[in-house]
This record gives structure tokens, C-alpha cells and sequence, in this order.
């Protein structure tokens, strides 16, 4: 069962995102922004990062930034969403979705970026 970690500062994004991943055996923590998603990220092993990119306080390009410049973090793959068009080019996300997310595109890229993660380097 995959751990997910959505963020998002919009309530009734979480709990559709939520109802999405339950529904596909995953297990589900959520944030409203993203100093609250490093929090849980510091106590409990995740298998993905779902994050909206423009939220108040820690966003999800600096929440990114911060994971991917942690050698404890780096490793989790983050799935950036907006409803921007266009995505940061300064942030080394691993997948980008742009709002509103169709569920079964959520879902694939989730599994694919997870799928990926296990996949050997070599």
C-alpha cells in the first residue's frame, strides 16, 4: 500500500484528492501548506508527494526545493499541481498536473512516479 502526502491549502481539494487515493488502496496523510507537510514528512515515511503549487506560507516550489535539497528527502517523488498552465522551470519536480486533475490521470501518474522510484538506477 502506498503512502501518499497531498498538500494543498484548499480543504475541499484534500478531501477529493483524499476520496481519489482511498479509493486505490492508498494510505493518506494531508497538509494546508507546505511547512505542515515537512512536519509529517520529518515523522512518517512517504511514498509520494502530491502538492498544489501556490499556497499561502510554504508553497509547493519551495516545499520541492526544500525536499529535494534533503538527502532525507530527496529520494520521495513530488507531483506538482496547479491551475497555472505553465510549470516552474526552476523546480525539479518529478511530475506536473495542471487543475482541475481528472482522477484517472492523478492516479496514473502517482503510480508511474512510484513505479519509478523502485525501478534500479543501473
Amino acid at each position: 500500500m502506498k503512502t501518499v502526502l497531498l498538500v494543498d491549502d484548499d480543504p475541499a481539494t484534500i478531501e477529493a484528492w483524499t476520496i481519489c487515493m482511498k479509493d486505490a488502496e492508498c494510505a493518506v496523510l494531508s497538509a494546508f501548506d507546505g511547512n505542515a507537510a515537512l512536519a509529517i514528512l520529518g515523522e512518517t515515511r512517504v511514498d509520494i508527494v502530491v502538492s498544489d503549487w501556490v499556497m499561502p506560507g510554504l508553497g509547493g516550489a519551495l516545499l520541492c526545493q526544500t525536499m529535494k535539497n534533503d538527502a532525507a528527502l530527496a529520494h520521495i517523488p513530488f507531483l506538482m499541481i496547479s491551475g497555472h498552465p505553465h510549470p516552474p522551470a526552476f523546480v525539479s519536480y518529478d511530475g506536473y498536473l495542471q487543475k482541475p486533475v481528472d482522477v484517472n490521470t492523478l492516479l496514473a501518474a502517482v503510480n508511474r512516479l512510484c513505479a519509478a522510484k523502485q525501478r534500479p538506477l543501473y
